[in-house]
């Protein structure tokens, strides 16, 4: 949108610097890994989930391939915020301090019976994002040549979620980890890069 251009415009001019160009986030997030992971073979899949939206990100040595999806974090905030009749703001506090991923099957639950609530619904509204991710895949692969992904990346901030890579790994049935926007960038001296390493997921 343009105003969330002029934010962003304003903070660069704020810096004193120059726009020299504008790029869309998937098209951003898919150069990042061009440029990080070379070495891999095959179709990865980066799944960037965001506050309101996952974009899905089909990479292979074709071309590109994205779609986005109406699914991101906030859903999840949304759906505890109903099932405890808590405010939006509360529900997201809840998410960061207590949410994670429900494991289900043979797994025990939280002895605290409200986090475990909050881990199932976390659970369903990501089930819901796998269905998407799922029928995402089966159009990429049979209307656009494509083949199968060999791994999935998570990127986003909501992809920060304890458990969020062992519930893909089993609904997806395909190795999975976290992207790394810095896997291949040289560092000058004075970098933290212990800090970074935690943020090499949001930063691509």
């Amino acid at each position: 949108k343009t105003t969330e251009l002029d934010e962003i415009e304003g903070s660069v001019a704020g810096a004193g610097l120059k726009t020299a160009s504008v790029e869309i986030s998937a098209m951003a997030l898919y150069n990042a890994y061009r440029f990080n992971y070379s070495d891999l073979e095959g179709t990865a899949l980066l799944i960037d989930i965001g506050s309101k939206t996952t974009n899905l990100v089909f990479c292979s040595e074709k071309g590109v391939f994205i779609r986005t999806i109406k699914i991101g974090g906030a859903d999840i905030t949304k759906a505890i915020a109903k099932e405890f009749n808590v405010s939006y703001e509360e529900a997201e506090q809840r998410k960061i301090s207590d949410g994670f991923v429900a494991l289900g099957g043979a797994y025990a639950d939280h002895e605290d019976p409200v986090i475990a609530g909050i881990s199932k619904v976390v659970r369903n509204t990501l089930t819901r994002l796998h269905s998407e991710i799922m029928r995402t895949t089966n159009f990429y692969r049979s209307q656009q040549g494509g083949d199968a992904p060999a791994i999935g990346l998570l990127c986003g901030a909501s992809a920060a979620l304890p458990f969020l890579r062992e519930f893909f790994a089993e609904k997806l049935r395909m190795p999975i980890d976290y992207f790394n926007a810095f896997r291949n960038v040289s560092f000058g001296r004075g970098v933290d890069r212990e800090g970074l390493a935690d943020l090499g997921h949001i930063s691509g």
